[in-house]
């Protein structure tokens, strides 16, 4: 007797399975992926990255979220969790949960040794076919590094920054953050 091939979990089993599940998993065109936990510098930056675009986003219709909103990549047919992500305006919920949403103006993904080619290869590719994405923002965990993607028309545009003086300028939101802010209290070095 053999055993009937298992077939690849359609978006509403991988919904299911998630939202009943004690730890996070990115669905991917029918492949889930165990999400790891994250290390202090990585906490940190989130954590400073969240206070400081919450703050100057008061008294707008603007929010940011962390890394426990979903988003719906539908061209990718993928769920991920981006480190950061947001828009001014209204949400375009993917169901009645609102735990899952499809149109992001801006991306924050936090490099790690085990995300890094992911998140600046295929992840950035799935993340682009959002009509609604605006910017594209990699931020290092290991040393003072922001690079932005900016839309263009069809184009991306690439900026590095490197200075604790500079500003990342999230232009689809009107927000800007000193690298100073993001890197708060992030230590350097081989611990990390």
């Amino acid at each position: 007797m053999s055993a009937l091939p298992k077939h690849p979990p359609t978006p509403a089993e991988y919904l299911e399975q998630e939202r009943a599940a004690d730890y996070k998993s990115e669905y991917i065109a029918g492949e889930i992926f165990a999400m790891s936990g994250a290390k202090l510098n990585h906490n940190r930056i989130s954590g400073n990255l969240n206070g400081e675009i919450r703050e100057q986003f008061k008294g707008r219709p603007c929010d940011v979220l962390g890394s426990d909103m979903k988003v719906w990549i539908d061209d990718a047919e993928s769920f991920v969790y981006p480190d950061l992500s947001g828009l001014c305006g209204d949400f375009d919920f993917y169901d009645e949960r609102e735990d899952v949403y499809t149109n992001p103006q801006f991306v924050i993904e936090i490099l790690s040794a085990s995300t890094e080619s992911y998140d600046r290869g295929k992840k950035f590719l799935y993340y682009q076919t959002l009509a609604s994405l605006q910017e594209y923002v990699l931020v290092s965990q290991d040393k003072m590094i922001v690079e932005t993607f900016r839309k263009n028309g069809s184009d991306w545009i690439y900026h590095v920054y490197k200075n604790e003086d500079d500003s990342l300028r999230l232009e689809s939101v009107d927000c800007e953050v000193r690298l100073s802010e993001i890197y708060r209290n992030v230590k350097f070095g081989d611990n990390e």
